[in-house]
């Protein structure tokens, strides 16, 4: 069985009285995913170092990837060990990898690196099977 993502769908209904929430990222499709801050800047590196792990879980193997970091702030992509797809300067970021995964391969994406203002905060990641 293939799993595939779905871009959830938000509708505006002024009659309904509760709120519906849609999360973004940990896991969407067929890679669980970790990213969290592991160096703030400081003097000598004025960059934000963020770590990415994957767990591929799925039948099929797969051969490219598009990472999706969200955070609080609009960044600066400095680097990675991806290629930046598109979003410097706003608030996520896409890049891809071209990882060889089996089926159910752990695979550390390495070190992003990112230049914001104070108080960075990740909102969200998702890592998308390309194929």
């Amino acid at each position: 069985m293939d799993k595939m993502y779905r871009r959830p769908v938000v509708l505006a209904n002024e009659e309904i009285s509760e709120g519906v929430y849609t999360a973004s990222g940990n896991g969407t499709g067929c890679y669980s995913v970790s990213a969290y801050i592991t160096q703030t800047p400081e003097t000598g590196r004025e960059t934000y170092v963020i770590q990415v792990n994957a767990k591929h879980d799925a039948d099929h193997t797969s051969s490219s990837q598009t990472l999706v970091l969200s955070f609080n702030q609009a960044v600066t992509y400095v680097s990675s060990g991806g290629s930046l797809k598109s979003g410097d300067g706003t608030s996520t970021l896409y890049i891809d990898y071209t990882y060889w995964n089996n089926a159910s391969d752990n695979i550390g994406l390495g070190d992003v690196y990112v230049s914001a203002g104070d108080g960075l905060v990740i909102t969200g990641y998702s890592l998308i099977c390309n194929g």
